[in-house]
């Protein structure tokens, strides 16, 4: 709970949750998830010095959206880890139980694009 990012699949739902040193907390969340091949998505636009807007797409549509005007300015814990499929340091959002909160479905390649 030292802050951080996390994106998962909880009550067949997509959330992602934005952990600004557990003291402000930005959610997304879509409606339930179609079954089968499923694109999902999370972007941030940079609006404004360590602030902006993150959007939550599924299939290619955008399902949510959150100003998020504080954020850090600098790393997160040392400690912490950067996890695909489940989350083995210190839970970033409350609404899942603990870690390591394995994700069960089937994941087919993970793309991370980063740009100015």
């Amino acid at each position: 709970m030292t802050g951080g990012y996390s994106m998962y699949i909880k009550g067949g739902k997509l959330h992602f949750d934005y952990n600004f040193l557990d003291g402000v907390h930005y959610h997304l969340t879509s409606a339930v998830l179609p079954q089968g091949k499923t694109d999902l998505k999370f972007n941030f636009k940079l609006t404004k010095p360590f602030g902006g807007t993150g959007e939550l797409y599924v299939n290619g549509t955008k399902v949510d959206e959150t100003e998020m005007p504080r954020m850090h300015i600098s790393t997160y814990s040392l400690a912490e880890t950067f996890d695909i499929g489940f989350d083995y340091g210190t839970q970033v959002d409350r609404d899942y139980e603990g870690s390591p909160f394995p994700f069960t479905g089937e994941l087919d390649r993970v793309t991370i694009t980063l740009t100015d």
